[in-house]
């Protein structure tokens, strides 16, 4: 508050910011005060905080446009967009190596833009479904979701992979593969007139 010798001081503990002005300096008006004081906080603010929607590249580039489960889901469902889905850990050697791969592919930049980007990290992978674990819960799984009917899908694998793990990739080429059947499938007159399942 402002004391009888026209010190100030205030503090935001939830953003680190304090500010405090001793009595030798120049009385500064109340409002010109505050005018500074929610600048600063806004400015906190904004500085935390991530765009809208994104998650960020957790290892698979942040470059991309990664979304969580939910949103990207949502996403697709509104857009009728194919959604890319990786799901990974932090602490998988695996996950480790394809990432920078997936981050530095040009084809899977080019490509994500008809895509929505799901980025499944650690234990969010909580909120999918038993449909993103078709043949297993081994990690990294790159799995094809159909925003336009609302399902997952099942045919768009490593072809050159272990046939035990369908969607298991260690490297981008597999991935860029994929993406490109989806999105041939999703330019198919005969795909775009089906209709819709239930997740």
């Amino acid at each position: 508050g402002l004391g009888s010798q026209g010190c100030f001081s205030c503090s935001f503990p939830l953003f680190g910011v304090a500010i405090v002005s001793a009595p030798t300096m120049p009385k500064v008006s109340g409002i010109a005060c505050v005018t500074v004081l929610i600048a600063a906080a806004l400015f906190c603010v904004a500085s935390a905080i991530t765009p809208s929607g994104s998650v960020g590249g957790r290892g698979f580039g942040d470059n991309l446009n990664w979304v969580s489960f939910t949103e990207g889901i949502a996403e697709a469902e509104a857009t009728k967009k194919p959604a890319m889905v990786v799901i990974h850990k932090s602490w998988c050697g695996a996950c480790k190596a394809l990432g920078p791969k997936v981050a530095q592919s040009s084809e899977i930049a080019e490509l994500a833009k008809d895509f929505v980007l799901i980025n499944v990290h650690d234990d969010e992978e909580a909120h999918t479904t038993e449909k993103f674990k078709p043949d297993g819960g081994y990690i990294p799984r790159v799995i094809f979701y159909d925003g336009l009917h609302g399902e997952v899908l099942l045919d768009h694998i490593n072809k050159k992979g272990n046939p035990s793990y369908k969607y298991f990739h260690t490297g981008a080429e597999s991935v860029v593969a994929s993406m490109k059947e989806v999105k041939e499938l999703f330019e198919s007159d005969a795909f775009l007139s089906k209709g819709k399942a239930e997740l």
